[in-house]
């Protein structure tokens, strides 16, 4: 009876049982211990998963042993590389709604572009990397022969990151790697090696005169043309065929008015309105002598007819094979496909000059790609 009295009292808990106010206390104390240890545990957690997140990710390692045994090593981060996906990005994803419509497929997802069973994505991403793994080469090179960009060539470089970053979108600007703060690294890294390219090239002792000695300036004379023309075909389907009589007679007449608005319009590009619907289109040719034979513009009578046009004469209406033409010689004597030849047979050699000497020292030089890069980057939409 008096067991259950004391029972009652200690609101049924026997000091026997450990009922009393120091074992409350020790149960509480042990509490706050358990929930302190979750709460480290769950920092350590969330500190583990950031630092995984946002520490630097090695993509690129350069190495080099230099004349004194001591091995000097580059780590290209995946920030350093962003830059170059995004112009690879941006150059490819320009023909990719035409590979969509070509092969229901964009070009990341295209397979086998490069002739050795890579996808669009693949190809690119690897050019990339070689790209890296030159500049990378070439930089540290660079700065080994103790070569530097002046004060002007920084503030050029710092210039340029201004205006590129004005083509990006907001969103592109919060990427990584193209932060204004990178951009000016990268593009610096950039300009010296483009100096270190040109000096290299300059010591190989190229006679430019004497390569565009060897461009026949003849068989590279232009006739630069405008021209308007109106379609005597229609396609239905995959068929082609003429248009009918009626409609030859209207396109015939729309171009003779075009004609008489040439004679005496200031501007020969600008003679269509806004909103013409005769079906006429402005275009341009380039004739050049030595691809004449291969020239679909025309016929070969017409086509010599109307090399002997004087600059700025405008033709009566020609009907070609295809429609009705209305063409001014814009300049019979162009000089443009010979300049750029010429500047194409010196950027050849130059390249050939320049490979050679990189080919003297790149083997001394040890490239590792990194697992990051080989597991989680891919090319297709990481800046576009």
């Amino acid at each position: 009876m008096n067991n259950a009295k004391k029972l009652a009292k200690n609101n049924g808990v026997s000091k026997k049982q450990g009922g009393g106010s120091g074992s409350l206390s020790f149960v509480s104390s042990k509490n706050k211990v358990l929930a302190i240890l979750g709460i480290l545990a769950v920092i350590v957690l969330c500190a583990g998963v950031c630092y995984m997140q946002l520490r630097p990710r090695a993509v690129l390692i350069v190495s080099t042993t230099d004349e004194n045994g001591s091995q000097k090593k580059d780590t290209v981060y995946m920030k350093e590389a962003v830059y170059s996906i995004y112009q690879i990005e941006n150059q490819y994803s320009q023909y990719s709604s035409i590979y969509q419509q070509l092969y229901g497929k964009t070009y990341w997802e295209m397979e086998d572009v490069d002739g050795k069973g890579r996808s669009g994505a693949s190809a690119a991403k690897k050019q990339v990397m070689d790209s890296l793994k030159q500049r990378e080469i070439l930089y540290m090179e660079a700065q080994k022969r103790g070569y530097s960009l002046t004060d002007e060539e920084i503030k050029t470089t710092e210039e340029s990151v201004a205006t590129t970053m004005k083509n990006f979108t907001d969103k592109q600007k919060k990427i990584e790697g193209l932060d204004e703060k990178t951009l000016k690294s990268e593009f610096k890294k950039n300009a010296l090696v483009e100096k270190f390219r040109q000096i290299l090239i300059k010591e190989s002792g190229i006679d430019e005169e004497a390569l565009k000695a060897t461009v026949d300036k003849k068989e590279y004379r232009q006739y630069t043309l405008q021209y308007y023309k109106v379609s005597n075909q229609e396609t239905s389907g995959e068929e082609t065929k003429e248009v009918s009589a009626e409609q030859k007679q209207t396109n015939l007449t729309n171009m003779q008015a075009l004609q008489e608005k040439a004679k005496t319009a200031e501007d020969f590009t600008k003679l269509l309105d806004d909103n013409d619907k005769t079906g006429i289109q402005y275009q341009t040719e380039n004739l050049i002598k030595k691809d004449l034979k291969d020239s679909t513009f025309l016929n070969k009578k017409l086509r010599k007819q109307i090399m002997k046009m004087e600059n700025d004469q405008i033709s009566d209406i020609i009907e070609g094979d295809d429609g009705y033409y209305l063409i001014k010689m814009v300049n019979n004597d162009d000089s443009e496909a010979y300049d750029n030849e010429c500047n194409s047979v010196v950027e050849a050699e130059q390249t050939k000059q320049f490979n050679a000497k990189y080919a003297e020292f790149a083997p001394s030089y040890v490239t590792e790609v990194q697992s990051y890069w080989k597991g989680r980057v891919k090319l297709g939409s990481y800046t576009i």
